[in-house]
């Protein structure tokens, strides 16, 4: 387990787990380059946004889906079964502070949320790359955080 820190808990001290390990932003040249080719438009929240339409955990590698390659990737001692189902390890979760031991109390979050995707533009794109966008594994796109905070964050940005 890669430790950060001890925090008193009680009576005892609890090990807290390194920050997980999410891809670097791109560099400057990258980052200009993808602004450069954005194009700005007014939102629109025409069509409705309809959550379906972003498919995720979509196969990443092997047998690995989106949603338990990100647990592997942000998580301490994960172990997983023949089926790339993580069976249990321990978490950050960089949101809010807290360690968890449960992978069923995480969930992945959207940095962009996909609301947000689909009334800055996304209602335009084409399945392929809507489930593109919402699997992105090589961006700083996705990370493990609780699921009472991701549920509380909703449709909000990085901003929020």
């Amino acid at each position: 387990m890669k430790l950060v820190s001890f925090v008193l808990f009680g009576f005892g001290l609890l090990a807290v787990p390194a920050l997980a390990t999410i891809p670097e932003p791109v560099d400057t040249v990258t980052a200009t380059n993808y602004l450069g080719n954005l194009t700005v438009a007014p939102k629109s929240a025409e069509p409705a946004y309809e959550r379906d339409l972003f498919p995720t955990w979509s196969i990443a590698y092997d047998k690995c889906d989106t949603r338990n390659a990100v647990l592997k990737r942000d998580g301490n001692a994960v172990v997983t079964d023949s089926d790339c189902i993580v069976k249990h390890g321990n978490w950050y979760s960089p949101y809010d502070a807290i360690v968890t031991y449960r992978a069923s109390s995480l969930d992945i979050s959207h940095i962009v949320p996909l609301e947000e995707a689909w009334i800055s533009g996304a209602s335009s794109w084409n399945n392929s790359l809507r489930e593109a966008f919402a699997n992105d594994l090589t961006r700083p796109q996705l990370v493990a955080v609780t699921r009472e905070l991701n549920g509380a964050r909703g449709a909000q940005g990085a901003n929020a």
